[in-house]
Formats: C-alpha cells, sequence, structure tokens
C-alpha cells in the first residue's frame, strides 16, 4: 500500500467539504476520483501532494506522514505550469537543476556544472521522446500546440521520477481529438507497470487523476472512486 488517507476531514468555517474519508492505493495503480464540484476530489489531491493538512486524519506515504510537499509526489494542473521564456527541453530539465545544484555550485564551479547540465538536458531530451516530442526539443511553449504543451507537463513531472504522479483535471481544456491522444500516452504508462509486474518488478508509476468525464475515468483507470456533496456523520467516503 502506497498511499492511506485515513478518516480525513476538511472543514472550512462551518462548510464540510470532507468527512471521514478513507482511501487506499497501491503501488501502480491508476486511480480516478470522480464527482461533481465541490465535493472534494482536488482537496484530497492537495493532501496527497502536502501542500494542505486535513482538519482531522492522517494522510501516509508509504507508512510515512506527509507533512509537506516533496518531491516524491509530482502533480499537473489543467492549466500547464511552464515557463514561456525556456524551450521545452529546458523546461524538462529545470526540476533536474533546482533539485540536485545549488545556486553557489552553479556559479563557482562552472565546468562541473556544465557537465551536469548536459546530463540533465539528456534525461529531459529522452522523456521528451518518450511522448512523441522529440521535433520540438528546442520550440518554446507559446510555438506548440496545447496538447503538446500539456505532454510537456507531464513529462517534466515525471522526469523527477516521483513515486506518485498526481493529474488535476489535466485534459479539461483540450478539444476531444488532443484529448483522446493523451489518453492514449497515460495508458502507454499503464502498460508499462504490466510489463514491470510481469518480470517481477515494483510497478513504476503509481497515478491519482481528477475527471469529470466519467467515460475518460472508466477508460484511463483500474480504479474509480466515487465523491458526493451529500453526506451523514459517520458515512466513510
Amino acid at each position: 500500500m502506497l498511499i492511506q488517507l485515513r478518516d480525513v476531514s476538511q472543514r472550512y468555517g462551518i462548510k464540510n467539504v470532507l468527512s471521514s474519508c478513507t482511501l487506499n492505493i497501491d503501488r501502480g495503480q491508476f486511480v480516478a476520483l470522480v464527482g461533481p464540484s465541490g465535493c472534494g476530489k482536488s482537496t484530497l489531491l492537495r493532501f496527497i501532494l502536502g501542500t494542505n493538512q486535513p482538519t482531522t486524519g492522517l494522510v501516509l506515504l508509504d507508512g510515512k506522514a506527509i507533512s509537506g510537499p516533496t518531491r516524491e509526489v509530482g502533480i499537473v494542473y489543467q492549466h500547464y505550469s511552464l515557463y514561456p521564456f525556456l524551450t521545452a527541453l529546458d523546461n524538462v530539465a529545470f526540476g533536474l537543476m533546482l533539485d540536485r545544484t545549488s545556486i553557489p555550485f552553479r556559479l563557482f564551479r562552472p565546468f562541473a556544472w556544465r557537465s551536469l547540465r548536459q546530463q540533465y538536458r539528456a534525461a529531459a531530451s529522452c522523456m521528451l521522446d518518450e511522448f512523441g516530442l522529440g521535433h520540438v526539443l528546442h520550440s518554446y511553449p507559446g510555438e506548440l500546440s496545447g496538447g503538446q504543451r500539456q505532454r510537456v507537463a507531464i513529462a517534466q513531472s515525471l522526469v523527477m521520477q516521483p513515486r506518485v504522479l498526481l493529474l488535476d483535471e489535466p485534459f479539461g481544456a483540450l478539444d476531444e481529438a488532443t484529448r483522446e491522444e493523451l489518453q492514449r500516452y497515460l495508458l502507454q504508462l499503464y502498460q508499462k507497470n504490466v510489463a514491470a509486474k510481469q518480470k517481477g518488478q515494483p510497478p513504476p508509476y503509481t497515478i491519482v487523476f481528477v475527471t469529470h468525464e466519467l467515460n475518460e475515468a472508466f477508460y484511463l483507470a483500474d480504479r474509480v472512486v466515487g465523491l458526493s456533496r451529500y453526506w451523514r456523520d459517520g458515512d466513510v467516503g
């Protein structure tokens, strides 16, 4: 079991968004959270991400309490957070640079930094190739289509090798054809999980995503969790 949400609740003043919700997610699962607006789907993602703490209850990642954001958990939002002044390649490599080097290191050890930068950009290039973006490595976000920008955003998260990837309605702003194309890329990640299990290896991708589209949830997820705004004390979500 990789993620555990134990009896979590969230209150804003007198308003209850979540009430006594318990959810366990195994390593390698693709879990879809569905339900109407305001039922707490994005709140659950923020608990796992570590940016919000529940009013009551406990959130665990591999048995350890999540107390704040960590590189173990990545997230992709509906509106991609790419730097407009960086190419697709450098957008993906940027997280590796921030995580593994410091400003003094980059300033005072230029030759070592140059070597590491090449390694980070090579890793970013491989990740973009996997998403079919090898031909736009040196293009800026403004030169890419919406689907390409969202693929770069997913690659930006996955290059950090997070143990959990969160997707908060990642395809909501895309047209139907582009949405279907990106769904196929997520299914390729699922196939990599299947291949790893067949070899006796741990599945590399655990994904939790929010969607309003039931068809998308059943198409992409191997587990669908429904949330409702209508609850009573004592109910478990």
